[in-house]
């Protein structure tokens, strides 16, 4: 017990990790380990707070400026790591309805199910996530493994919970009787949905950016160059 006691933890705090790690920092695709992170947040916030020190020898400023900056350093690695997860994770839904539609399409001429996914995964769709998850289902399958239960958990430790779906659902549809084509027609159809329901919302919110792009760029300068003019003009012709 007292050798328990005296062995150096392997791991930080359950608080601290929470605080100072994020949890995208695996599907961020970066490569980086906590411990990385922890680094990089580190010598953020010290370049940060060296940078605003450096700046008060011109001109004076207060602490408050240089505990600014130094948390700027420390948050803009998490940024990053979220920035990338979160472009991966949209990468991957667009993936998806590829993975599907040719599934579907390999299934329609004869494919046997596993032999298309198996297909597709030596293709590749584009997506690192997809990929990776397919990639390592199908080595599990060469070994002898089921597919779709190995691509289900590797579905669900590469944080893509709409392939371990499909994943079940196709490796239930034989206890249900239900073909593998028409499952991946349903599911063809819903992400097909999906898909054009993203498109709309991101065109609905074309038009408040361009509205914001006119009232903060185009709008001063109008008024600086006509409408004040004009103004000081019309002043000056009544009172001449």
């Amino acid at each position: 017990m007292r050798l328990a006691q005296l062995t150096p933890r392997a791991h930080a705090p359950r608080l601290v990790r929470s605080v100072l790690v994020t949890r995208d920092l695996a599907q961020s695709g970066l490569g980086w380990s906590e411990s990385d992170l922890l680094r990089a947040k580190i010598v953020g916030a010290l370049a940060g707070a060296a940078l605003a020190a450096a700046m008060s020898l011109v001109a004076p400023i207060g602490p408050l400026v240089v505990v600014a900056a130094a948390y700027t350093g420390f948050i803009l690695p998490t940024l990053r790591v979220d920035r990338a997860a979160g472009h991966r994770r949209s990468e991957a839904e667009h993936a998806l309805v590829t993975l599907v539609e040719w599934a579907e399409a390999l299934v329609a001429s004869s494919r046997p199910i596993e032999a298309a996914f198996v297909d597709i995964a030596e293709q590749g769709v584009g997506s690192g996530m997809i990929d990776g998850a397919l990639a390592a289902a199908t080595r599990s399958y060469a070994l002898g493994a089921p597919l779709f239960p190995a691509l289900a958990r590797e579905s669900a430790a590469a944080g893509v919970p709409a392939l371990g779906a499909i994943a079940s659902d196709l490796e239930r549809s034989r206890d249900l009787g239900r073909g593998a084509l028409v499952v991946l027609r349903d599911h063809r159809d819903r992400l097909r949905g999906s898909e054009r329901a993203r498109s709309l919302d991101a065109a609905g919110r074309v038009e408040g950016r361009l509205m914001l792009v006119l009232v903060l760029c185009y709008l001063p300068a109008l008024m600086l160059l006509v409408v004040i003019p004009l103004f000081l003009g019309l002043l000056d012709g009544l009172f001449v």
